[in-house]
């Protein structure tokens, strides 16, 4: 197994800067995933950890040893497609078999007549049976290897490639979106088999995903990654709870963070002439913005600092989401309510919406997260 270091990375196609100078360290084990919106360059750092595209500048590392020179076939880490890339007309044993042979068996070893009859074949083959059956038992596929890929599932073609990978026991696995071809219920049962294969086997997996579901459940780390840059490195409920960048608040969480423009004077931040629960650093001053998540408000009477009107409603039985128009807001704000709410939340109705100070992120002009020094305990304490 390994660890990895990704030191000052850069790459450009022609004048656009892809990679902006990415640096990130892997430890050996870890389950890291690179998560952000399409063209954010996760997968072609992916490639450049593979070998598979040269960086601009800076270093790949793999235990300390400088690989940026070194061929993909020569680093000793194993790539699985978004595509599966498997050959057709062979076996599931056949493809899982491939690495083994390419690098085990001689050229006319491998040829399909005489190749098993050539010296030392006979003993290479059963070597690589073995450790086909055995990578086919630990995805629980032992049962597929005599059919062809064609009359396979997605699932089931999905740990074929996975089963391709692990029989070389690389130095680390690197996943490139390997759950975007499946659908909804074989992605979840699919991330959950990842996320178990990781933890027996203890590898260093590289994950890469757009799905920020797959990011928060499966992951040691997330980096979280826009415009070529790793905005936040950190565990899942870091990332969650503690987002340094507004861009990482908004793109991490389903449904996605409410963001309500503020104005910060003296310590205090107010929404349409109304005192928010929530304070602010004495010298912050101007328009700011907090970020509420759907859980953090709540349906309030009395102590209610927001107010608004339902215009739609997501009932998905252990929870409900209703989407409320501010008033002096043209925006939406969802909040995430219990279904024995569910009659208080009907399009048409109007609501107030209250939050504790302890749960809003505070954001300055720039989108760099400012963290607020103490929270009001109630808005009727707040001069």
């Amino acid at each position: 197994m390994a660890d990895l270091q990704i030191d000052h990375v850069t790459k450009a196609f022609g004048d656009t800067q892809v990679l902006k100078g990415i640096s990130l360290d892997i430890a050996d084990g870890e389950f890291v995933s690179l998560v952000g919106p399409s063209g954010c360059g996760k997968s072609t750092l992916l490639r450049i950890i593979a070998g598979l595209e040269g960086q601009t500048s800076g270093a790949i590392r793999i235990n300390g040893q400088d690989v940026s020179g070194i061929r993909a076939a020569d680093r000793n880490l194993s790539m699985v497609f978004q595509s599966y890339a498997l050959y057709p007309h062979l076996t599931v044993a056949e493809n899982i078999s491939v690495p083994l042979k390419m690098r085990q068996l001689s050229a006319s070893q491998r040829l399909p007549v005489i190749g098993p009859f050539i010296p030392g074949a006979r003993n290479r083959n059963v070597e690589i049976a073995a450790a086909v059956k055995h990578a086919a038992q630990t995805l629980e596929i032992d049962n597929l290897l005599d059919r062809k890929p064609g009359q396979l599932s997605g699932g089931q073609r999905q740990r074929v490639a996975l089963g391709r990978a692990l029989v070389r026991e690389p130095a680390a696995f690197l996943l490139d979106e390997p759950l975007s071809n499946l659908d909804a219920k074989l992605r979840v049962q699919t991330r959950a088999e990842i996320a178990e294969l990781h933890r027996r086997l203890g590898a260093t997996f590289v994950y890469v995903t757009h799905d920020q579901v797959e990011a928060m459940t499966m992951s040691s780390r997330i980096a979280v990654m826009m415009g070529g840059e790793i905005l936040q490195c950190d565990a899942p409920d870091e990332v969650y709870n503690n987002p340094l960048d507004i861009r990482v608040a908004e793109f991490i969480g389903s449904p996605k963070i409410n963001i309500l423009p503020v104005e910060a004077s003296d310590g205090a931040l107010t929404f349409d002439n109304v005192v928010l629960p929530t304070l602010a650093p004495k010298n912050l001053s101007g328009p700011v913005r907090i970020g509420l998540r759907p859980e953090a408000l709540r349906l309030a009477g009395e102590d209610a600092v927001l107010a608004g009107q339902v215009v739609h409603v997501e009932n998905l039985g252990s929870e409900i989401f209703a989407q409320i128009s501010l008033a002096g807001h043209d925006g939406r704000v969802t909040l995430r309510a219990a279904p024995e709410q569910r009659s208080s939340l009907y399009i048409g109705a109007n609501v107030g919406l209250a939050f504790d100070g302890s749960a809003a992120l505070l954001f300055g002009s720039d989108g760099k997260r400012i963290f607020n020094p103490h929270t009001v305990p109630a808005q009727s304490e707040v001069a």
